[in-house]
């Protein structure tokens, strides 16, 4: 396990970005990770969706922060 890195276990949609918003820790700094909602998904059933394969999301969202795509805002975005 990166002890650089932490992720919350907060899951939410964001209805402003449409998108399931969820954080991480890196090196004590709180960086929000978000996932596009697609057009043919309803919002609860694809947060219910992405909760199910957390670790996976999460995985993801190491590789990218290990790559440093974060956007000018500091989000990563998957």
């Amino acid at each position: 396990m990166n002890q650089q890195l932490v992720f919350n276990n907060d899951f939410q949609f964001d209805t402003v970005r449409q998108a399931v918003r969820f954080s991480c820790l890196v090196a004590g700094l709180k960086v929000n990770c978000f996932i596009a909602l697609p057009a043919s998904e309803e919002p609860d059933q694809f947060i219910t969706s992405i909760k199910a394969d957390a670790f996976d999301w999460e995985d993801r969202a190491e590789q990218a922060i290990a790559d440093g795509a974060y956007t000018k805002a500091g989000e990563i975005w998957l």
